[in-house]
């Protein structure tokens, strides 16, 4: 079996074709063997198989499992979120009142929990430190129905408030 593997991958190809050859001239001088076909295709699959893994066992290595999985880094515009939050925000500086309304309950679903998380208020429960906390404009945006159009500097000075609360 050494002497195998020190053979290069041609020259163990080689024997094998030797080696079937041998087998085919052995099966069709006995005529005893009523099927060489079905013989020397058998043969030359268990060659085959045996070069194979002979090969295999030659070129196989080290299995490393050091690799430790990191999560892969987020790329922009990834998170559909978002992306359907950009899109409602350029549609309701068009005028588009249904992403203005979703646009409206996002907002306001963010402005609850930034009071609730850092402040400890309720928008509704505690309408006028709500009010101090927002500003006048921010709370009169959340607590009436959606505008028809919300330009864009306001939507921005908006967000602005939500962060630095």
């Amino acid at each position: 079996m050494r002497r195998l593997a020190a053979l290069d991958t041609t020259r163990q190809i080689a024997l094998a074709a030797v080696v079937l050859l041998l087998l085919g001239v052995v099966t069709i001088a006995v005529p005893v063997l009523r099927s060489p076909g079905l013989l020397i295709a058998s043969a030359a699959l268990i060659a085959v198989i045996a070069v194979v893994w002979q090969w295999l066992w030659q070129s196989r290595g080290a299995t490393d499992w050091t690799h430790t999985f990191v999560a892969p880094p987020v790329t922009r515009g990834a998170d559909l979120r978002i992306a359907r939050i950009t899109g409602d925000v350029r549609a309701a500086a068009g005028g588009d009142p249904q992403a203005g309304t979703r646009l409206h309950a996002t907002l306001t679903s963010l402005a609850e929990d930034r009071l609730r998380l850092r402040r400890g208020l309720s928008l509704t429960a505690d309408p006028e430190e709500s009010r101090a906390a927002l500003g006048p404009e921010l709370t009169a945006y959340l607590t009436q129905p959606p505008p028809a159009r919300l330009p864009s500097d306001r939507l921005a000075a908006f967000t602005t408030t939500l962060e630095e609360i």
